[in-house]
């Protein structure tokens, strides 16, 4: 557009005389153009007027010394130009890992929560509102993280816990939490069970101390109702145990979530195994400590179920 001088009206670029006024224009004078220079530690063009060159940083006023024989060592790598690259800078960026996707009661999908190779910290600190909303985690309660190609989900400490769904038989070891339908359950081996003597106080060995493990039984199935709380115990002396609400050793008629045969604990030789029998809701059982996931695992945390999606 080309301004009137005389009454201050706009007109068109091809416009020789105003409309407003009728008198003449004059034709806008082209910007001066920038001539670029050639960064003298880089080669790079640089736009005219510019002190540091964009491509290596290097001073466009500064001069480059001419390296003689006796400047550098052999084998020895020179670096000319700007403030040398940090390790942080010379890592790879982050990039898109995958997702959690929350899965509502009745199995529609949730909120989502973006997960990259930098790592994750998943709990009521984090911004997200399905987190930070959630009374039963954590400030930090577990953290999603990609380590040497694999997906590694940790435990931070947490007070309720992080539990994973089972795919595969798991072995269990004494002092592991299961969760079947709402009923938490930890098992111990009959040995790690409040191990009392069985001689009584004047050494009779034939006399046994109440509460001692019956001979025979090699596990234990305690029923958590809260903080260091059993409300039932379940004694172990057959080869397996049956968990379920309608068929089974161990019962849970009024839990809705829990199968009818829901899952089994048994022994094979010296150790122990937990499998879901094709339960509706899953079999979960804490992670102590770490565990590697895999695509499509399920976490439960807090109130939340998660489905794990990697890619």
């Amino acid at each position: 557009m080309i301004i009137c001088k005389s009454c201050g009206r706009e007109n068109e670029d091809e416009f020789k005389f105003c409309l407003g006024c009728g008198s003449a224009l004059e034709a806008p004078k082209p910007e001066p153009k920038v001539e670029s220079v050639d960064c003298p530690h880089c080669g790079a063009m640089v736009p005219g007027g510019f002190k540091f060159c964009g491509a290596c940083g290097g001073s466009l006023h500064q001069q480059v010394k001419t390296p003689s024989a006796g400047d550098a060592l052999v084998g020895e790598t020179m670096h000319t130009g700007g403030p040398r690259p940090s390790s942080a800078e010379i890592e790879e960026s982050p990039r898109r890992l995958g997702e959690l996707t929350v899965i509502r009661p009745d199995g529609s999908e949730g909120a989502r929560i973006e997960l990259t190779t930098s790592g994750v910290m998943l709990g009521r600190k984090n911004e997200h509102e399905v987190l930070a909303n959630d009374p039963f985690l954590s400030p930090e309660h577990a953290s999603v993280s990609y380590e040497s190609g694999r997906v590694i989900l940790r435990d931070l400490d947490s007070i309720n816990g992080v539990f994973w769904r089972l795919r595969d038989d798991v072995e269990l070891q004494s002092g592991d939490l299961i969760r079947v339908g709402q009923e938490l359950l930890r098992f111990d081996r009959a040995e790690d069970v409040a191990a009392l003597p069985t001689e009584a106080k004047h050494g009779d060995p034939e006399v046994e101390r109440q509460g001692s493990p019956e001979r025979g039984v090699w596990g234990r199935l305690a029923l958590i109702g809260g903080p260091d709380v059993e409300t039932r115990a379940f004694e172990v002396h057959t080869s397996e145990v049956t968990l379920g609400r309608e068929v089974g050793t161990i019962l849970f008629r009024d839990d809705g979530f829990v199968s009818g045969k829901h899952a089994r604990i048994y022994k094979d030789q010296e150790r122990v195994y937990l499998r879901d029998l094709g339960s509706s809701n899953g079999t979960y059982i804490k992670v102590r400590g770490e565990r590697q996931l895999s695509n499509g695992d399920l976490i439960l945390m807090g109130q939340q179920l998660f489905r794990l999606q990697i890619g």
